[in-house]
């Protein structure tokens, strides 16, 4: 799932990909946004993961895939600054923000409802993507019930 370490840029943007995906799934796992069929089953050594797939069956987490698909391609031309995941009563709003590098891609966490999570920017790839959605897990889990009637959006903030 993830390389320990990175040799070429392509590398870090399949890195930087994953890492949006993981992240985004874990969030709208963790918030209960979808139902568990919406979801595939990773693992990242003893980390158990859950990834949003496309669920014909539920239209949000088709969207929601179709959005972190569209921000791939902004990635892949390193375009993006920031992709940012709210809620429309911004009751809660996630930022990711992207800092292309050749051997140590870095993307970290913003949020209004917890602390930031720096991303990876380390030698050991793949420990430092673990401890990223280890620290993504534990902080989601003090976060109180969301409203019944969320509305999510999606906003990608380029570099000039």
């Amino acid at each position: 799932l993830f390389p320990n370490k990175i040799a070429t840029e392509q590398q870090s943007v399949v890195l930087v990909k994953r890492l949006l995906a993981i992240s985004v799934s874990c969030i709208t796992y963790m918030r209960g946004l979808f139902p568990e069929s919406s979801y595939g089953t990773r693992y990242l050594d003893d980390l158990c993961l859950k990834v949003l797939r496309e669920d014909k069956s539920c239209l949000g987490s088709l969207q929601i895939v179709k959005w972190i698909q569209g921000c791939f391609d902004a990635l892949e031309r390193q375009y993006v600054s920031f992709f940012t995941f709210f809620n429309g009563t911004m009751t809660e709003l996630y930022q990711f923000k992207f800092k292309y590098k050749k051997e140590v891609p870095q993307m970290d966490i913003i949020s209004n409802q917890m602390n930031s999570v720096n991303g990876v920017c380390s030698e050991d790839v793949k420990q430092a993507s673990r401890l990223l959605i280890r620290k993504l897990y534990l902080l989601m889990q003090n976060l109180g019930p969301l409203p019944n009637d969320i509305t999510l959006t999606m906003k990608l903030l380029y570099y000039n």
